[in-house]
């Protein structure tokens, strides 16, 4: 059986509320030990991505990438590698395919290692941080 984003995913959903300032996002990334964290809109869907690269490469503001890359939780491994590897990003918002709405993070380390049958290695539960100040 083929496996998919659902297998590998961080399902541990760090995110910058639409509209908050995207250098809210540097102190967790940091804590957390992620490289980014996507923006999501009220209704949970994606808008954008804070990469850790966003923040050091802007002098502020600092602006997200947006908008986001996106896939279904129900992709396989191998499309999604694909996907990402022709593009510049290093990591991949997770959407439900009937709403839209995320429901993790998957990464080029992530996706590497299900290639190569490893175990994913995700942090731990973050507390209950969503960024939401202006």
């Amino acid at each position: 059986m083929k496996r998919t984003v659902a297998d590998i995913m961080n399902r541990n959903l760090l995110y910058l509320a639409d509209g908050s300032r995207t250098e809210l996002a540097r102190d967790p990334i940091l804590k957390f030990g992620v490289t980014a964290v996507p923006v999501l809109d009220e209704e949970g869907r994606p808008v954008g991505v804070v990469s850790l690269r966003d923040l050091l490469r802007d002098a502020p503001p600092h602006h997200a990438t947006s908008p986001a890359f996106s896939i279904v939780a129900t992709t396989s491994v191998e499309a999604a590698a694909r996907a990402l590897a022709e593009t510049d990003y290093h990591h991949l918002v997770v959407v439900d395919e009937k709403s839209g709405r995320a429901v993790g993070m998957v990464s080029s380390a992530d996706l590497l290692r299900a290639l190569l049958d490893m175990p994913p290695r995700h942090p731990g539960a973050f507390p209950a941080f969503r960024g939401g100040a202006k």
